[in-house]
């Protein structure tokens, strides 16, 4: 960067701005019940979220654009960010190598995983945390210190959950890494940090389907044992589940073990439910079994993992024979805390955690955790034919390719007991319920596993899942990563008394290429604990990667039969050998055993790799030095997987297939803080052995200088988006401050088409005295600039006056400016800078092929939470001209300016409507949100009413008529404290995302600095609508208003002049105007809009 002078921080605009900026929104940001209307106001376009480090983010979740600010004392700590497949990450510098090691959580950094399952700033003023031990004490001492403290002790892990208290966030980091230069590992007793994330529940003629009525009839009930359900409580007032429970316990932050979801009532009736209410109809798998009722996840249906691991401890420690976890959550390669607790408390204590597999199917590598432990029983869904269920999770595992899941159940239309609230599922007859998905598989296997453990006591949890699986019945034609060993049979495990061990048998990768492959070999034991030796006929039913049965060779055994003595053992060889194969890919299925009736199945699965290769990544410094100080990502556009590739010396070693992979490379020399120099292969094809130097002495200065001698950097960014192969990838580099006293960058690789990357060089400057504010961004197309020069000057920038409405005692202002590509929707990262107490502030921006974004967020100075938000539509200058523009100025009601976003405001796309709609937008027609009392969304089809979740509607195909409101009341503010709106319009299926047609009603009185008007006059002002999306207004087809004095509780018509005028008689001693109006365009599509105190009057 090159700086003309440089002086101390301005301490009343930066640092004001640095430090306490929480936007919210009034209302939590978590799941809502799919039946109920969902929230106006619910998910704002941004929120703010503090990170570990103590950096904020004030982003839209899933968009790679917004605001950031430097936590206390890290204003010289860079950033990389990046976006893909809906998911935003903003990693600062002294945190990638962390990631890169294995030692800290990625999804701390995930700021769409934080904001959407409700750690933003308005939601909570605390992190959650599961740390893991390297020494207890001395991280018991950390932990207990630096702001936060130990919630939950878990022994399970060697660890603990934590809180970390936001406004100290920046202590802990520094507590746990020792200082502010990079490290690899933690201090302070610390091993792993972990974010204390939410799983979820596994939802999307069942008991004959398995085989229990024949187990009943042998005697077995599931008397005598004993299943954990884990889950959302169980009502213990339903009939099929009075008195089954031996003990309960809460672990989450509801205020009671009652299931206010249903979730976990369900999933209870059908392990273990008597089936009284319905005469047995609907009776459980284990209708004897005693029930531990552990209340893990919240009122929500959304759970901790500290909980959810706090309950697996409490089960086992209970004597559970069984654990019930119909419960889940995205998997990542290697073992995370819950995949550990399940692995653990197994051993210890002899549970069987039975878990669900998920539906996120029918993609592979779908199965989540924790059901991705090796100890647990992980289940899968089939319907009533047993066929495999589309959303049932598939394998194989993420990392390993371990086969997951190991057993099916029945999942798909399950009815079973419905809580006493009566609000989930599709009700079937009085205190029943029908359910789908792999949360319902789930207890149908861990009945039938309460049967067998009732029938042999002595089994650990182990053996079991031994039985069940080696038992199960394979659905033709799926393979195991779809089944594991097939769906449940409770008739048949309880005759059985072959067992194999293990499970199932994961032979590996063979490394690509395959004219050196070698044969791999595993044990496989068969156990009998029957009273009669059993001879098994062996043979192997398999198939490759495209479907068809397997070449012969490609699974041998040592043997085709084998005899199990009575009460004894004996063992065989399993061999995979890719030599036989001929496509690459994974070959599966299963080794099936078989004497007489009597079949054990074991799956098992070898990985003939794809075309791959050693992609290796050295960094090095300006003096030409390797070096640890660096980070590194590497995403494939053909996996979509992102991978942070690091080693502490400098060089890093990855397998990954053959194809297109985006490179970036951030290297620090020197001093920490003082230079980065980006190095980005937009395009690296990989297609043989390579090697890449990402070398520092490649690249060349960002050299910026703003026309204001005084003027100092506040943010500094170099992004780019790469598009290829239907996907989309946003990457950059950002700093804040005027700390980086270089800045280098280089394209490395092709230069690509223009449409394939647009690049990104941005930087904002604040002046001094005078607070004048610079935004200055240049677009490049095709490539990423290799250095950039650039010493502007005054005319060539547009300079932009904006004034702003009053803002209230104890209200702070904080403007912040983005810039976007000229006509295309996109966004980038900005500063934010305080307004000032009264006059305009003077901002000067570039022109050239660049569209600015501004935004106004108005905070409480003692809660820090949003008070109002208003967000300007993109708007082009140019050169050498001044601009006039406002903010926060009344009227505030109903404003759908122009988007660039296809889903913006009121669409329909297919048989989907998406609302949203902006209640709170200001004079100037910026988009407004506020923090409100509360807020509705609700749409009509020809009458009826249409179940919404966070603004989306699934309605009936075809044509329709429809009927939209939005409603919001407020007492934050003295204005617009009500305001309501409605549409009426017609729609039918779309093929495309289409705007349908919905206007608003805008008011333009002339006000005073205060939003005033004088009283004891007659008042004559425009009125338009304005079509959504549109940047202007017109006069309506046909309009009617009314105007109240005494806050809406008496209405008097208005005058309308032309349809584009009202004229209202203000009278004396009244002290706000509240109006209500109606439009309707030559299509018969209406808009009515009722705002309570609108203006005041003087």
């Amino acid at each position: 960067m090159h700086i003309r002078q440089r002086r101390g921080r301005p301490a009343a605009v930066v640092l004001a701005a640095a430090t306490a900026l929480v936007l919210g929104t009034g209302q939590p940001a978590g799941a809502t019940d799919g039946a109920a209307p969902a929230r106006t106001q619910a998910q704002p376009e941004q929120q703010s979220v503090t990170l570990i480090t103590g950096d904020r983010v004030l982003a839209r979740a899933g968009q790679p654009t917004g605001h950031l600010v430097a936590g206390p004392g890290r204003e010289d700590v860079t950033f990389s960010t990046f976006a893909a497949d809906g998911h935003t990450y903003v990693v600062p510098s002294d945190a990638a190598p962390l990631i890169g090691t294995g030692v800290l959580d990625r999804r701390l950094f995930d700021v769409t995983t934080l904001l959407e399952s409700g750690h933003a700033d308005t939601d909570r003023d605390s992190l959650p945390l599961l740390v893991t031990y390297a020494d207890g004490p001395a991280a018991a001492s950390t932990m207990s210190s630096a702001g936060t403290r130990i919630t939950r002790q878990l022994p399970s892990i060697d660890g603990a959950a934590v809180r970390a208290d936001k406004d100290s966030a920046t202590e802990l980091w520094d507590s746990i890494t020792g200082g502010p230069e990079s490290v690899t590992t933690f201090a302070g007793g610390v091993r792993k940090v972990w974010l204390d994330g939410m799983r979820s529940t596994t939802l999307d003629r069942s008991v004959p389907q398995i085989g229990v009525p024949a187990a009943w009839e042998a005697g077995y009930t599931g008397a005598g044992t004993t299943i954990a359900v884990l889950d959302t409580g169980v009502d213990q007032t339903h009939p099929d589940l009075a008195e089954r429970e031996t003990a309960e316990r809460n672990f989450t932050e509801s205020e009671d073990n009652i299931d206010h979801v249903g979730h976990g009532t369900h999933v209870a009736s059908i392990a273990a439910g008597t089936g009284a209410k319905s005469g047995g109809k609907y009776t459980g798998v284990a209708p004897a079994a005693g029930i531990l009722d552990g209340k893990v996840l919240n009122d929500s249906g959304s759970g901790r993992e500290s909980w959810i691991i706090a309950g697996m401890e409490w089960a086992a420690e209970q004597g559970a024979d069984i654990a019930n976890l119909s419960l889940g959550g995205g998997d990542s390669a290697g073992v995370d805390p819950l995949e550990q607790a399940v692995n653990t408390l197994s051993a210890e204590h002899g549970t069987l955690f039975v878990i669900a597999a998920g539906n996120s199917g029918p993609r592979a590598s779908t199965v989540g955790s924790p059901g991705t432990a090796d100890a647990a029983l992980t289940v899968g869904a089939v319907d009533r034919e047993d066929d495999i269920a589309p959303f049932s999770s598939r394998g194989p595992r993420l990392g390993d390719g371990g086969i997951k899941p190991d057993i099916t159940g029945p999942g798909v239309g399950i009815v079973a007991a419905l809580h006493s609230d009566g609000s989930i599922g599709e009700p079937v007859e009085e205190g029943y319920t029908a359910l789908s998905g792999t949360s319902m598989a789930t207890p149908h296997v861990a009945g039938a596993a309460a049967l067998l453990a009732q029938q042999h006591p002595d089994l650990s949890g182990a053996r079991l899942k031994r039985l069940l699986m080696a038992s199960a019945t394979p659905t033709e034609g799926a393979g195991v990563f779809a089944q594991g060993a097939g769906r449940v049979d409770s008739a048949a495990a309880l005759t059985q008394t072959v067992t194999a061990e293990p499970a199932s048998i994961n032979l590996g990768v063979q490394r690509w290429p395959h004219d050196d492959d070698t044969p791999v070999g595993k044990e496989l034991t068969f156990a009998n604990s029957g009273a009669e030796e059993v001879t098994l006929r062996l043979a192997v039913e398999a198939t490759g990667p495209d479907g068809t049965p397997a070449p012969d060779g490609v699974f041998t055994l040592s043997a085709t039969e084998v005899t199990v003595p009575a009460g004894g053992t004996a063992g065989i060889t399993v061999t995979g050998d890719t030599r036989a194969a001929g496509v690459d890919g994974i070959y599966s299925g299963s080794l099936v055993a078989t004497a007489g009736d009597a079949t054990v199945r074991t799956p098992l699965a070898i990985n003939r790799e794809v075309e791959s290769y050693d992609l290796t990544l050295n960094a090095v410094d300006r003096a030409g030095d390797r070096t640890g100080q660096y980070s590194a990502f590497l995403f494939g556009f053909g996996d979509n997987r992102l991978r942070f590739p690091y080693e502490e010396d400098g060089s890093v070693t990855l397998r990954v297939p053959k194809g297109e992979y985006l490179l970036q490379g951030t290297v620090r020399s020197g001093e920490p803080g003082t230079t980065a120099d980006l190095l980005a292969y937009p395009k690296l094809s990989v297609d043989g052995d390579l090697t890449v130097d990402l070398d520092a002495r490649q690249t060349k200065p960002v050299d910026i200088a703003a026309p204001h001698e005084s003027a100092r950097p506040m943010l500094t960014e170099v992004s780019y988006t790469r598009a290829a192969r239907g996907s989309t990838f946003n990457s950059g580099f950002v700093a804040l401050g005027e700390g980086l006293e270089r800045l280098g960058t280089a394209h490395l690789g092709p230069q690509l088409p223009p449409a394939e990357l647009t690049a990104l060089v941005s930087s904002q400057w604040v002046t001094e005295p005078g607070g004048e504010y610079y935004g200055l961004a240049w677009y490049e197309y095709g490539r990423l600039p290799t250095g950039l020069t650039r010493d502007v000057r005054q005319e060539d920038l547009a300079t932009v006056r904006t004034g702003y409405g009053p803002i209230p005692a104890g209200v702070t202002g904080i403007a912040g400016a983005t810039p976007s590509p000229r006509l295309q929707a996109g966004g980038a990262w900005g500063a934010l800078i305080e307004i000032p107490e009264s006059g305009p502030r003077v901002a000067h921006f570039t022109t050239e092929g660049v569209d600015w974004n501004r935004t106004l967020f108005l905070e409480d100075d003692e809660s820090r939470r949003l008070h109002s938000r208003f967000e300007a539509p993109p708007r082009s200058y140019q050169a050498g001209r001044d601009y006039t523009e406002s903010f926060n100025r009344a009227v505030f009601g109903p404003v759908m300016p122009e988007s660039r976003y296809q889903h913006s405001w009121v669409t329909r796309d297919g048989n989907r409507i998406i609302a949203q709609v902006p209640l709170f937008g200001d004079a100037a027609g910026n988009a407004g949100y506020s923090a409100t009392d509360d807020s509705s969304l609700r749409l009509y089809r020809d009458g009826e009413e249409v179940e919404a979740e966070r603004g989306l509607f699934e309605v009936e195909p075809g044509a329709a008529g429809f009927r939209l409101t939005a409603e919001a009341t407020r007492s934050n503010v003295d204005l617009s404290t009500r305001v309501a709106a409605s549409w009426t319009f017609d729609s039918t299926t779309t093929d495309r995302p289409t705007r349908l047609p919905v206007s608003t009603i805008r008011f333009f009185p002339r006000l005073d600095e205060a939003n005033s008007a004088p009283a004891g006059r007659t008042f004559v002002f425009p009125v338009a609508v304005q079509e959504q999306g549109s940047p202007v207004t017109k006069v309506p087809h046909k309009l009617s208003a009314e105007v109240s004095y005494d806050g809406g509780q008496t209405w008097r018509p208005a005058g309308v002049l032309g349809n584009s005028q009202l004229v209202v008689q203000h009278p004396a001693g009244a002290d706000t105007v509240s109006l209500r109006a109606k439009a309707t365009d030559g299509n018969g599509n209406t808009v009515e809009h009722t705002i309570i105190n609108a203006y005041k009057l003087h």
